[in-house]
């Protein structure tokens, strides 16, 4: 088992971990507690081996720029550990400012005591408890932090019912109790919590909230309650009380067939409303119009087919709006009336087949960012948006690119034309574009040449993403290769920036003679004109390992154009007809509160798998040894008895074949 131990202390150390959004990683001399690792320069420690990770903490701790330290407990961690690293921190003369639990299988009695390993805790931040039943959390267990805790989370706990210990933490500032089963919010849950700015309640079974549980919440900014709450009347009354919400987030909830709009005349001060991922089929005329101080509206993933005239009258102060994963089929002109600061506008995964010059009047002045990705157009839109900065039309119809086709966008900084089925491009295609255009995406196309006057019209273009397109490598892509090369060369001597990301999946199609071949490797002088007569399937060259071309980028991504999110690919919804669009994924309600990694799924699963395999070759053993006794008790009975039938019969072999690493 000491190999094995030492394997899934390797994973965790290579895991990232995030012990505080505060927390500073020096990189010259750094603090350390000793006897308490911090994992950061744990993975940078060469003198690692199996020995020392024997009797290694799995919490670990960092110390962050205000000298305090964060201790962050991760799978496989225990109570015992826990307060061995407090005893570290306690040792060092240091205090302990933030706790962070994971996946730890917490006793019986529930919390320790969280008092004695830090006097002046700041932030309990406990998620996805590795027992089925609801933690326990007593009063004793928080009992004399109530001057100091500010931050209190408990998620994935299957807590079944608001902690009775939050009654006596009247400082806290952030509560989170996401992800549980909590059913009821009753009266008394949140009294007197004067000081609170942030409650998220998503992800439980809440279908009632008792009168009077909100009317303390005087300071209240955020609450999150969507993902499987219900919304109902006792919701929707108690959502009236808090009266300086800016921050409303009702995503993936239950019973939300259109905007609540009863509420609005009560919530005046919000920013933020996301309606993500409900049932809302239709908007009507004025039905925000009393959130005159709302920035931004996020109403993806709904069941929108129309939009009356005048809906976002009365939105002045809007600026980003996301339609995204809907079924609009249509843009009327006056659906935008009274979005006079609208910046972004995401209409991506609709059915959009045709924009007239008309239908985004309203929103020429201000609008700088617009998707229309996946969507059924049938040509670019001439959508005569003088100010916009960045189109996405990615993943739309097959169309054709025409010289005139974004001749208003003389302004445009960033252009994403990937999976268009675009074939060909007129060499004139972006000269509007001259002065400003940075980025352009012609990903995953049909495009067999590149005119060269392309790049020569795009002077300040930092990022050209040209992959995935079948290039006909011939003497017509000869001028096109010399200009990438020398564009790569002034720049890198100048400090500028080109670079063409991708650059392996880059690569000709024809002739055969250079299938596969990336571009950056052709000697562009000695390029023939194409005849497909002649071509042959002549075995390609292939290049060696020194040769493989270094990604001098990631992949290209345009700016966020969605609320609330971090990304823009997009959509959940399932229906035949066309594509998921996963809001799952990117969807970030806590607005980037503490967030879990997706590593953090590798260790749990690794551990998993190797403890199943160490049981069954456990019980082989047992088996075999009890065979083995009893085959040689039977043979001093029988002395012909076959040793090598009992090998065979024990499937002893079998299972230290399975038992081998792979």
């Amino acid at each position: 088992m000491g190999s094995t131990l030492l394997f899934v202390l390797l994973l965790l150390i290579s895991t990232p971990v995030r012990c505080d959004e505060d927390a500073e990683t020096t990189t010259i001399s750094p603090k350390i507690v000793p006897g308490c690792p911090d994992v950061d320069v744990l993975e940078n420690d060469e003198s690692i081996n199996q020995d020392s990770l024997k009797d290694l903490l799995l919490c670990f701790c960092k110390i962050q720029k205000n000298d305090k330290v964060a201790i962050s407990c991760l799978y496989g961690s225990n109570e015992e550990q826990l307060m061995r690293a407090a005893s570290a921190v306690k040792n060092a003369s240091l205090e302990i400012d933030k706790i962070s639990i994971q996946h730890m299988d917490f006793p019986l009695t529930g919390l320790p005591d969280i008092k004695s390993a830090a006097p002046n805790l700041r932030s309990l931040e406990i998620r996805e408890c590795g027992t089925p039943t609801p933690l326990i959390i007593d009063k004793t267990h928080l009992a004399g932090l109530e001057k100091t805790l500010k931050n209190f989370t408990v998620h994935g706990c299957t807590l079944e019912e608001v902690p009775d210990v939050l009654t006596d933490l009247n400082d806290l500032e952030s509560i989170d109790l996401s992800s549980n089963k909590i059913q009821t919010v009753p009266t008394s849950a949140f009294i007197n919590k004067k000081q609170l700015t942030y409650l998220d309640l998503s992800a439980n079974l809440i279908n009632s909230i008792e009168e009077g549980a909100f009317a303390n919440l005087d300071n209240l900014e955020t609450f999150v309650f969507g993902e499987r709450n219900y919304i109902n009347d006792t919701v929707l009354e108690e959502l009236k009380s808090l009266k300086n919400l800016k921050n409303l987030d009702l995503t993936r909830a239950d019973g939300v067939f259109e905007p609540p709009s009863g509420i609005f005349d009560s919530l005046q001060n919000l920013e933020s409303l996301k309606l993500s991922g409900c049932s809302i089929p239709n908007l009507e005329t004025g039905v925000f119009a009393p959130l005159n101080k709302l920035k931004q509206l996020d109403l993806r993933v709904n069941l929108i087919e129309n939009i009356s005239d005048y809906a976002f009258d009365g939105l002045t102060q809007l600026e980003r709006l996301s339609l995204a994963g809907n079924y609009i089929r249509k843009l009327e002109q006056d659906v935008w009336v009274g979005l006079h600061n609208l910046k972004e506008l995401d209409l991506g995964w609709n059915e959009i087949t045709t924009i007239s010059k008309e239908s985004l009047k309203p929103l020429v002045e201000n609008l700088t960012v617009l998707s229309l990705k996946h969507n059924p157009l049938t040509e670019p839109p001439a959508t005569g948006l003088i100010n916009l900065e960045s189109l996405s039309l990615a993943e739309c119809s097959p169309f054709e690119i025409k010289e005139s086709s974004f001749e208003d966008l003389n302004k445009l900084k960033i252009l994403d034309l990937s999976s268009c089925n675009i074939e060909k491009l007129p060499p004139n295609a972006f000269e509007k574009q001259k002065s400003s255009l940075l980025k352009l995406n012609l990903d995953k196309n049909m495009i067999k040449t590149i005119p060269a006057q392309i790049l020569k019209d795009l002077p300040l273009l930092e990022e050209f993403t040209i992959s995935n397109n079948p290039y006909q490598c011939d003497s017509e892509m000869t001028d096109f290769l010399f200009l990438v090369e020398d564009r790569r060369r002034d720049s890198s001597n100048n400090g500028q920036t080109f670079v063409i990301p991708n650059i392996n999946t880059t690569k000709c199609n024809r002739p055969y003679s250079l299938k596969d071949l990336p571009l950056i490797l052709i000697d562009a002088a000695t390029l023939q004109p194409y005849d497909e007569a002649t071509d042959t399937t002549t075995q390609p060259p292939t290049t060696t390992a020194g040769e493989e071309i270094e990604e001098s980028t990631t992949p290209f991504t345009i700016p966020d154009f969605f609320v609330g999110v971090k990304d823009n690919v997009t959509l959940f919804k399932e229906e035949p007809r066309r594509e998921v669009y996963d809001i799952n994924q990117f969807d970030n309600p806590k607005n980037g509160k503490v967030e879990g990694s997706e590593s953090n799924l590798v260790v749990p699963v690794t551990i998993g798998i190797i403890t199943v395999v160490s049981i069954i070759a456990i019980v082989a053993v047992a088996l075999f040894m009890k065979k083995t006794n009893r085959i040689g008790s039977s043979q001093s009975k029988q002395p012909d008895a076959k040793q090598k039938k009992a090998s065979i019969e024990d499937g002893m072999e079998e299972i230290e074949l399975d038992n081998h690493p792979k």
